[in-house]
């Protein structure tokens, strides 16, 4: 693959045999050895329980203890 400049952007075409769909969201990191990872972007669930008029529980699991040292203001 070979990037290439389109308007202010440097583009990145994928092959079609990677079976990536069109209109997906993508993060970019770039690693310390300059290589790129790119991570399909999820939904924010805070944003779509809002949007669905919904509550979100902590559920099991949360911890029920007294806060100690300095996260305690």
């Amino acid at each position: 693959m070979k990037t290439r400049k389109q308007g202010n952007a440097i583009v990145l075409t994928i092959p079609a045999k990677f079976g990536i769909e069109e209109n997906i969201d993508y993060i970019a990191i770039k690693g310390d050895d300059d290589s790129i990872t790119f991570i399909k972007k999820k939904a924010n669930l805070f944003k779509t329980a809002f949007e669905d008029n919904r509550e979100l529980e902590v559920g099991d699991g949360f911890p029920d203890d007294n806060p100690v040292g300095k996260e305690q203001l």
